[in-house]
């Protein structure tokens, strides 16, 4: 129930700062709230006001939030990768594209566009709505599956061609770092990757259904890795301590 609460807050346009000012606590009280959710039915009434809802509503919303898709099936992913169109299709309406910008953008008419949004809704995946209006069934947290089918495909397909091409100073970045970490730092790290990616989503989400400057918004790649791992020429230097204790004893 709180994420729908962030959820209808945000869509209202109320920001922390706001949410803080109207209960009259501070904008770190605000946030604690929020991650805790230890929310007395008052304050919960109140930042429901201010997003514009009652309580009622705010199930409602909640309820709706719990049938949203989180992932799909290994089967509907091969399904997605075996036809580069539906893959197309699928990305798009995830990205919030509208349908009139598909087919403006790619070699896809109209009708087949449609028989791929049906096969879309078919695997829960969205709603299509009259007039070729497209609504969401995942959820906020919808991600692929991990060494699913559509990752493998990202692996093998996409990549090695992200990582090839021009990093443009000033517009694109690109590091690479490699160090020791412990468990705990690691962690750590994880949790602010998710963090990065969970603020990639949040300005995606705006930038698509607004302006940006003189043009739209372009198609932007973030690619987020951590892995235990070791150059192979690093490793082939590592000593033998079994046979080298064996050769002492000797």
């Amino acid at each position: 129930m709180i994420d729908a609460l962030k959820s209808l807050l945000k869509e209202s346009g109320v920001s922390y700062a706001q949410a803080a000012s109207h209960l009259g606590l501070s904008h770190s009280s605000v946030k604690r709230l929020f991650a805790t959710g230890a929310f007395t039915l008052a304050r919960l009434e109140a930042l429901c006001d201010l997003a514009g809802v009652d309580v009622l509503e705010l199930v409602r919303h909640a309820d709706a939030r719990r049938h949203r898709l989180d992932r799909l099936s290994v089967a509907q992913e091969r399904e997605l990768v075996a036809d580069p169109l539906l893959l197309l299709a699928a990305i798009c309406v995830l990205n919030r594209w509208p349908f009139e910008r598909i087919v403006a953008q790619y070699r896809v008419s109209e009708p087949q566009l449609v028989k791929l949004l049906v096969r879309l809704d078919r695997m829960g995946l969205i709603e299509l709505l009259p007039g070729n209006r497209v609504k969401l069934h995942v959820a906020r947290n919808f991600a692929w599956r991990p060494d699913g089918p559509i990752q493998r495909y990202f692996v093998d397909h996409v990549q090695n061609e992200l990582l090839s091409g021009r990093f443009v100073p000033g517009r694109d970045m690109h590091r690479f770092a490699w160090g020791l970490l412990s468990a705990e730092s690691a962690a750590l790290l994880r949790t602010k990757m998710e963090e990065l990616l969970e603020m990639f989503d949040d300005l995606s989400r705006g930038d698509e259904v607004r302006a940006t400057g003189e043009r739209r918004a372009t198609g932007t790649c973030l690619l987020a890795a951590l892995r235990e791992w070791e150059p192979a020429h690093f490793r082939a230097m590592h000593r033998d301590i079994d046979a080298e204790a064996a050769a002492t004893e000797r």
